[in-house]
């Protein structure tokens, strides 16, 4: 029974079905068509973004027998066309590199590389995962790519062009893979959709695009995942699919804050932790919503540019309960928290005091370094601290506290800042 998997009943069968790579496209077209074909490609980018499909696409513009020659639109049904896309070509050889990324490999590729072709005009090696191969079997293919027989054509595909040699890369055409905007993958999801009678809402398919980060077949994938609830697809159910963090959960959380609301927040955030997601997940996308927070604040209609589950009203909303610079406090505070927890042992911990010290009530240690002998009274008005010689009973209200603590961790080795950073200075006594 044939497959029904998306990401291969809806591959590419020409170069003009690629979705979001015109450059691709263009350039491998024209050079069909002026018949400028060279001796070996390499085609880098992300991960789902085309390279193998464009690959195996090109193999068979090449050796298309309903044509005479080469051509951009392969026809799809003659035998050489049916053999590449089934993988059973005897022209059209796709190499794992991965798995075959020796020396003896190489060596046994160069050997196959100078028999003629079978049945078409080229004989073609796909080496996927090119920059797997090892030192020694990249330097043996140097050559023979370099200078192969004319009836022979390499296509070396990667996702870490780094890895390859330079002597490789510099005698292959190179072609870059960008990876794919959120409104052109949103824009194919929908069709595909539409197509397969998929329910799906537009929140749902932009929550797809934002996770896959520019790979399409990953999308196609996920996709075909959530269609299987049997209901109409929400945002909701591709995080909850994907482990994310909810709109709702999000909202719980900043309203807690919003409201100095300190046992829902601690309440949310253990619910959260309870239910699987990771403080680091967690912090992550508190991190996300925060920076659209910013964004809205300093520019209302930049509604294009927000990537976080929680849509665009409730975030408007949300943005009249904090001013530009409490925003960007709480951001560089979340940011400094990420950095932290990746060296923690204890990240719950970590996280509920992240969380406390966003609640404007709470927050103990400035973001902004304020001069140290200058507090703020009641009136709003700044007025002088009290001086290092002034009475110590005069100096216990929490702001000046804060800001003694703050010179005692900032004076402290940097391996006992972190630990310092934790505590809160309640009390001096003589």
């Amino acid at each position: 029974m044939p497959t029904t998997a998306l990401h291969q009943k809806y591959r590419p069968k020409t170069l003009a079905e690629l979705v979001g790579q015109p450059y691709v496209q263009t350039a491998l077209t024209n050079a069909i068509d002026r018949m400028h074909i060279a001796p070996a490609y390499l085609f880098t980018g992300s991960r789902g973004t085309g390279k193998t499909s464009t690959a195996r696409i090109f193999a068979k513009s090449l050796n298309c027998l309903s044509f005479d020659g080469p051509t951009d639109e392969p026809c799809g049904t003659c035998q050489s066309c049916r053999s590449i896309e089934t993988s059973n070509s005897l022209d059209v050889s796709e190499i794992d590199a991965a798995s075959n990324n020796g020396v003896d490999d190489a060596r046994a590729l160069i050997e196959r590389s100078s028999l003629a072709p079978v049945q078409g005009r080229y004989r073609i090696f796909i080496l996927d995962e090119c920059h797997q191969l090892t030192t020694q079997s990249q330097n043996a293919l140097l050559k023979c790519i370099e200078e192969p027989p004319p009836h022979v054509v390499f296509i070396l595909c990667t996702t870490e062009v780094h890895k390859v040699l330079p002597t490789i890369v510099s005698r292959c055409q190179v072609f870059h893979f960008r990876a794919l905007s959120l409104q052109t993958i949103a824009q194919h999801l929908q069709e595909i959709a539409d197509a397969e009678a998929i329910a799906v809402s537009d929140e749902a398919l932009m929550a797809i695009a934002r996770f896959v980060e520019g790979g399409l077949r990953d999308a196609l994938q996920l996709l075909g995942q959530v269609s299987l609830l049997g209901e109409t697809v929400t945002a909701n159910h591709v995080i909850e699919m994907t482990g994310g963090v909810t709109a709702t959960d999000l909202l719980i959380v900043l309203e807690a804050i919003a409201t100095n609301d300190t046992f829902q927040l601690l309440q949310s955030a253990r619910l959260l932790v309870d239910s699987g997601k990771t403080p680091k997940l967690i912090l992550s996308s508190l991190l996300q919503t925060y920076r659209d927070l910013l964004i809205l604040k300093a520019a209302p209609q930049a509604a294009d540019l927000l990537t976080s589950p929680v849509n665009y009203s409730q975030l408007k909303a949300i943005t009249a309960h904090w001013d530009f610079d409490t925003l960007n406090q709480s951001l560089a505070h979340l940011q400094k928290a990420e950095s932290y927890l990746r060296n923690t042992t204890n990240a719950s911990v970590w996280l509920e005091t992240c969380l406390l010290n966003l609640m404007p009530m709470l927050r103990s240690i400035p973001f902004s370094s304020p001069d140290v002998k200058q507090a703020v009274g009641k009136n709003g008005h700044s007025r002088k601290a009290i001086s290092e010689t002034a009475s110590v009973t005069a100096v216990h209200k929490p702001t000046d506290l804060a800001a003694l603590w703050q010179k005692v961790v900032a004076s402290a080795k940097p391996g006992t800042q972190k630990l310092l950073a934790q505590a809160r200075l309640t009390k001096l006594s003589s």
